[in-house]
């Protein structure tokens, strides 16, 4: 799953005052990348939500929902997205992993969005970022992940 990176970084610099709420699955980068950020932007502050994209989304987005309860979320930056463990053709790919690929690359950006937009469209402002990849022009051993990088870019 891609991660937190030096793009979250500049836009903290553009948009002084600009406090985070981190979603990741794994609760040691979630704090490696929270203190790395409060180190160069000592001001900003960073709450952490721990979701398994692969595991009960319910769970994990009822976690989300409590997080930003009464909260001025302005940016959503989705990001969460995995391929494929090795190169494969379409019709090698096993039912599980498939299962988890509309799961994780699909469901969980649509839920998290889902989330979050009513407030934004409360409050009459916001924007969401779907952050995909060069990958989304179909790449022919791993033709799935275009597809679900290519609905990230609607």
């Amino acid at each position: 799953m891609r991660t937190v990176d030096s793009r979250v970084g500049r836009m903290i610099e553009e948009h002084k005052g600009l406090n985070l709420i981190l979603v990741g699955r794994n609760p040691e980068k979630l704090k490696e990348v929270s203190e790395s950020i409060r180190a160069k932007f000592g001001k900003t502050q960073i709450k952490t939500v721990v979701v398994d994209f692969s595991g009960d989304l319910n769970e994990g987005v009822n976690r989300i929902h409590k997080t930003i309860e009464g909260l001025d979320v302005g940016v959503l930056i989705n990001n969460v997205g995995v391929s494929y463990p090795y190169a494969r053709f379409f019709h090698e790919v096993d039912e599980q992993l498939l299962a988890d690929l509309i799961k994780i690359n699909v469901e969980g950006t649509t839920k998290v969005t889902q989330a979050v937009l009513p407030g934004m469209i409360k409050r009459k402002r916001g924007a969401i970022v779907n952050i995909g990849s060069g990958a989304a022009i179909v790449i022919p051993f791993d033709p799935l992940y275009a597809v679900y990088l290519a609905f990230l870019c609607l």
